[in-house]
């Protein structure tokens, strides 16, 4: 069980949220090559679950933010009255907004109608969806993901069309994807995903343990992005209609997106200031910037 908050806009405003991971079984598909976040979930569900969450409800949050290791809108993960108490607590909580995550074919049309009239006059729902990217050949043989972009496509449109918040994650140089086509990837889904998202989310990959990424890095056939290349990806959608924003994790370290450790802390100043809505170009130097752009050419 872990618990975190950060600011970030919220319903256009700078807000306070809060992040709750809650220890469900995790996600059924489990076969995604950068991640093992199933490995650290136990076996069932505790049946308190519900409990936990509303543990972690405090004054002074604007959003809370879900996530369970796999998708909300599993049965198999939360019944659907767990699902249905979660979000009846959570629209008392004084919160503006809530965001759960899931994979599309698991968002049942009829269920969310359900979830949101539940929440309606307190606090809007976001679904947030981990497309990854929105090439499917991308998606297929460097992620695995076990779905279309055009399914996203397909679940997102219903979901604005119903007064639902999208949510959509982009993520940064999956397996076997050069540093810059990991940015002309990232770039060109954001583009593909403007009309479908309220929200696009830019997740650099970070080497998870017992993941198939991991076993590539370990054999040094696989590295992190650059800090750069993030900020690149920033620049080059700032004048997108969606909120695009990122919340990278492990920075600085080998095993996260990370530059040569002396430009990071500044550059990640840069982008928190992004993500609280400034769209100036990020425009920084370092001396590790050369290296990264003679990165940008290599091919294979």
């Amino acid at each position: 069980m872990a618990s975190w908050k950060n600011y970030e806009l919220v319903s256009g405003k700078p807000g306070l949220a809060k992040s709750i991971v809650l220890p469900t079984c995790g996600c059924y598909y489990d076969s995604c090559y950068m991640c093992s976040y199933k490995r650290d979930c136990p076996p069932k569900t505790p049946q308190n679950i519900v409990s936990i969450f509303e543990s972690e409800l405090e004054d002074g949050i604007d959003k809370y933010k879900i996530f369970t290791s796999g998708s909300f809108f599993d049965s198999r993960e939360l019944s659907r009255e767990q699902q249905l108490e979660i979000i009846s607590i959570a629209s008392d909580s004084g919160a503006g907004e809530l965001t759960v995550e899931s994979r599309p074919e698991l968002i049942d049309e009829a269920f969310i109608k359900s979830c949101r009239d539940l929440l309606e006059g307190n606090m809007s729902l976001e679904v947030a969806i981990g497309l990854e990217s929105a090439n499917n050949d991308i998606l297929k043989y460097h992620i695995n993901k076990g779905f279309t972009f055009e399914k996203y496509v397909e679940k997102a449109d219903f979901l604005r069309k119903n007064d639902v918040l999208v949510k959509a994650y982009l993520l940064l140089k999956p397996p076997l994807l050069t540093e810059y086509e990991s940015i002309l990837d990232v770039v060109e889904s954001a583009h593909k995903v403007e009309e479908t998202a309220d929200t696009i989310s830019i997740n650099p990959v970070s080497v998870h343990r017992n993941s198939l990424v991991e076993q590539l890095w370990m054999r040094k056939r696989y590295r992190p992005p650059y800090l750069w290349s993030l900020v690149e990806c920033l620049n080059q959608t700032r004048d997108l209609g969606p909120y695009v924003m990122s919340h990278p994790v492990a920075v600085g370290k080998e095993r996260g997106i990370h530059n040569c450790g002396s430009c990071e802390h500044e550059l990640m100043e840069r982008i928190e200031e992004y993500n609280m809505g400034s769209r100036g170009l990020i425009d920084s130097e370092c001396e590790c910037k050369g290296e990264w752009e003679e990165e940008l050419k290599r091919i294979f």
